[in-house]
């Protein structure tokens, strides 16, 4: 009785052991492709001095991982990337990895799960490329790493989706954001400085979100605005959270007085509001110019009385005053 307890005891443990490998199985990337291994004729691989330089030869299905202490310069060049497994990201930068990308081409998904496009972890570069995605709630880049945009475009494929969601630092120098369906085109959770590039609304698209959000932010979270065009439907920002939004600098499409820096206005010029700004003001001009209008009026009595007050013997209530006006002859 005992053995046989203890054979049904094993069973019972590999029968687990079994259902748990199973169960684990369809969560492993066991697609995911490194930039160390072979990726067959669709992308040519090459290092030099420790960077791995990919350069897409056709369009080609992979779930790129750049791991950490790797550098990856990925050149589109005029090619579609998509990721090989669904809900996997087409590029999945993990902390510690260092990733380019540059040539014109895009990286889209081929399913609509909530999985981002780009998933960054560590630091990416973003010089040229399309950048696009569908899938509820998902986003076509993910920041939570370090993030620097040069160029390129950044979109979305349907609604309830996002183009850009930060959770790390992000720095914008240009490249164009569209927002091509209902979610906003960017998402900031954490820090973010906008320094140059397009920000708009598809044509045609009525139903669009404000064009910038901080849904689910920090308390430290920050947006830093010094340049850049802004292109609304209904407006350009929506602070619902924490967020501290500073304006100075860009074009807009709608009044954004609320989150200018001092000393600044705006102007609507040629159907944009651009900022101008404050003129100086001094509290005594007003005073001034009344005082020269009085002149004016009176000439001989104005600046040309003299009065010449004396207080002595106050005890005996002795008061002399002496006053004198110059007239003209």
């Amino acid at each position: 009785m005992r053995g046989e307890f203890e054979m049904k005891k094993k069973a019972k443990i590999f029968l687990g052991l079994f259902i748990c490998t199973f169960m684990v199985i369809p969560f492993i990337k066991v697609d995911a492709i490194y930039v160390t291994d072979y990726f067959g004729d669709t992308v040519k691989s090459e290092e030099v001095n420790g960077v791995w330089n990919l350069t897409l030869q056709d369009d080609s299905a992979q779930d790129l991982i750049i791991r950490s202490g790797e550098t990856v310069v990925l050149d589109l060049n005029n090619h579609t990337l998509t990721n090989y497994a669904n809900a996997n990201s087409a590029v999945w930068v993990q902390a510690g990895g260092t990733l380019t990308i540059k040539g014109t081409g895009t990286i889209s998904k081929i399913d609509a799960s909530g999985t981002p496009t780009v998933n960054n972890q560590g630091t990416l570069i973003v010089e040229n490329g399309t950048i696009s995605a569908k899938g509820t709630k998902s986003a076509a880049l993910h920041n939570s790493g370090n993030l620097t945009v040069n160029g390129g475009t950044i979109t979305t494929e349907e609604d309830n989706v996002f183009g850009l969601v930060n959770e790390g630092t992000a720095v914008i120098n240009g490249g164009n954001f569209i927002q091509a369906h209902n979610f906003s085109v960017l998402n900031n959770a954490n820090k973010m400085e906008i320094k140059g590039g397009n920000f708009a609304v598809s044509a045609g698209n009525t139903g669009a979100y404000s064009l910038i959000t901080n849904q689910g932010s920090s308390n430290s979270a920050s947006l830093d605005i010094t340049g850049g065009t802004f292109k609304a439907n209904n407006s350009v920002f929506f602070n619902e959270g924490a967020d501290t939004v500073s304006v100075s600098g860009g074009s807009y499409s709608h009044d954004v007085s609320d989150y200018l820096a001092d000393g600044l206005n705006m102007k609507l010029e040629n159907g944009e509001y651009v900022l101008v700004k404050e003129e100086a003001t001094n509290p005594e001009t007003p005073a001034i110019e009344e005082v020269k209008k009085e002149e004016m009026k009176n000439p001989e009595t104005s600046d040309n009385i003299l009065v010449y007050g004396v207080l002595a013997l106050a005890g005996l209530g002795i008061i002399t005053v002496t006053s004198r006006k110059l007239l003209k002859h």
